[in-house]
């Protein structure tokens, strides 16, 4: 856990503030939104239907879905409307404000770097739009703010430790995505537990090495969830034509390794990854709206300039126990740089939170700049 730091409390109009524009954002959404029980929602509601009559798969990849078509059954079963389940995010989402805010309160000095991350955090639309749609990137995003604080926070106590594991256990089961989070909270253990560096780069590495045995397995196993396999065309946006590469290819033979795969395609692979990673903080699209992608670059914009100014302050101050933060958002876009970016974004969401948490440090940052030339002039 971080060692503690002492910083001026957000006073009680600054909580207002913060929860007035989370409000604001949700009635808006919800407004011009409604509430989406279609399109990829309508797979976990028919698998919480086939569940309370007994039926229904629940093994690959219906097991990664579990926790969240849980909620679907139980809503069911006590009588509630399906639309019940925007109430269990909407809840989630508050919360998840709440506990980013108090993110910030363990690395920030600055009250005010604070007050206006989390507005900035509460009025994202990319993020906050998720909530009135009953997809499981919502939940999962905001189950996965509330994981951070309880992993990174210098309180600890029973009670802490069993939302944190109850947390852990949960976040798989509401997107596979969710065992990424279990791979960093396993490196970030390590990293505060041993001591030695040589230590942390042997432990990590045959770490990682596990991983990638993990995957590699599991991909080689189920082939047709790695997309460029069967192709000779790769998305860079699913579903998408006109981000289409055009690649010649070594064929896929029955029990390739993955990695061995990869290897015989450097030339494919190697573009189909920068394509998609960009593509990941790229919100805007050729399919959307002159003014949607001119308001998705300016806000992006103002969060990427913030983030890197967070993470230029980490890596030159060396602030080691803030690396997590970059982990974080690398290790989050690997699952879109492997398979492919989702048409809306919506698989960015994860990504987002550690933006605008190293957005927040840089915050601090543009706040001690100021207070110091004050001190000057």
């Amino acid at each position: 856990m971080l060692p503690g730091k002492r910083i001026e409390n957000l006073k009680k109009p600054d909580w207002f503030l913060i929860g007035a524009c989370w409000l604001l954002t949700q009635l808006l959404s919800l407004y011009y939104l409604g509430i989406n029980a279609g399109e990829e929602s309508i797979k976990y509601i028919d698998l919480a239907d086939k569940w309370i009559r007994g039926g229904g798969d629940y093994g690959w990849p219906n097991l990664f879905y579990s926790g969240y078509t849980a909620i679907h059954v139980f809503i069911r079963m006590v009588g509630l409307p399906v639309k019940s389940m925007y109430i269990v995010q909407l809840l989630l989402s508050g919360i998840a404000v709440y506990y980013f805010i108090r993110i910030l309160c363990l690395y920030n000095r600055s009250r005010r770097a604070i007050l206006i991350a989390g507005i900035l955090y509460s009025t994202c639309f990319i993020i906050q739009q998720w909530v009135s749609a009953l997809f499981t990137d919502s939940a999962f995003s905001s189950l996965l703010v509330i994981a951070l604080y309880f992993l990174l926070t210098e309180e600890i106590s029973k009670r802490n430790r069993i939302i944190f594991w109850t947390l852990l256990i949960l976040l798989p089961t509401f997107r596979p995505v969710g065992f990424l989070f279990i791979f960093l909270a396993c490196c970030y253990w390590i990293f505060i537990s041993v001591r030695r560096n040589a230590g942390k780069l042997v432990i990590c590495s045959v770490y990682l090495f596990l991983i990638g045995f993990v995957i590699n397995q599991s991909l080689t196993q189920s082939p047709a969830y790695f997309y460029p396999f069967h192709n000779i065309q790769a998305n860079v946006i699913c579903g998408y034509p006109g981000n289409l590469l055009q690649y010649r290819k070594v064929p896929y033979q029955e029990g390739m390794s993955i990695f061995s795969y990869l290897l015989r395609n450097p030339g494919m692979t190697f573009r189909l990854f920068i394509y998609r990673f960009f593509k990941i903080f790229a919100m805007n699209r050729d399919y959307f709206s002159t003014k949607h992608n001119l308001l998705l670059i300016a806000t992006t914009g103002v969060y990427y300039i913030l983030a890197i100014t967070g993470a230029l302050r980490i890596i030159f101050r060396k602030q080691k126990e803030k690396y997590f933060l970059l982990a974080g958002l690398l290790f989050f876009s690997i699952p879109s740089v492997i398979f492919c970016v989702d048409w809306s974004g919506r698989f960015s969401l994860p990504v987002l939170c550690f933006v605008l948490l190293l957005g927040g440090i840089g915050l601090d940052r543009v706040f001690k700049v100021r207070q110091d030339s004050k001190r000057i002039i």
